[in-house]
């Protein structure tokens, strides 16, 4: 009887501990991998399998290994998330591929981007100036079209509704970088 019991009762196996720390390291070599070869989520699918694999081994250690690794990874997951995307987001890669931002071009560096800058905050400067400027439009604005102002075919947003096409508008604002009009 004391032989049955004996072999109920076994030793953990190291190998599953190994295995949990293994993956455990896997995971987040694959995380900080994904941050900076943009895959389209495949690592990060890797990732997450690590994690759950690395639960599973230390779970089949010993249950309290096991509970151990779901409370880290279930308090641990959320801040380094938080933590490694706001680093992230002033890398250069970063403003590459995120929307809105402004990437520093390596071959004219800092230059460049000042450049691009002063040309933006130009043509915002001229936008606005057409503000109370009158024209006729040259298609139907459904709300989006184009106007004729001063002259230059420019994109133009109504105000509300719709304006049919040859009818005179007088421009009231400018939103991100596109103008304003309403009949007059």
């Amino acid at each position: 009887m004391s032989l049955l019991l004996a072999q109920a009762v076994q030793e953990p196996n190291d190998a599953y501990l190994w295995w949990g720390i293994a993956l455990t390291a896997a995971a987040l070599v694959l995380f900080f991998i994904e941050l900076l070869v943009p895959t389209g989520g495949i690592l990060a699918l890797l990732c997450g399998t690590a994690a759950i694999a690395s639960i599973i081994a230390f779970f089949m250690y010993d249950m309290v290994f096991g509970v151990t690794a779901l409370v880290v990874y279930a308090i641990g997951t959320p801040i380094l998330l938080v933590f490694v995307f706001k680093l992230w987001l002033h890398s250069p890669l970063s403003k590459r591929m995120v929307l809105g931002g402004t990437a520093i071009l390596p071959e004219r560096g800092e230059e460049r981007y000042h450049e691009s800058d002063k040309a933006r905050s130009e043509r915002l400067s001229q936008i606005e100036e057409l503000i109370g400027a009158e024209g006729m439009t040259l298609s139907a604005l459904r709300p989006v079209g184009f106007v004729k102002i001063n002259g230059q075919r420019v994109d133009a947003m109504a105000e509300t509704g719709v304006i049919e096409a040859n009818m005179p508008v007088v421009v009231t604002d400018v939103y991100d970088n596109q103008i304003k009009v309403r009949p007059r």
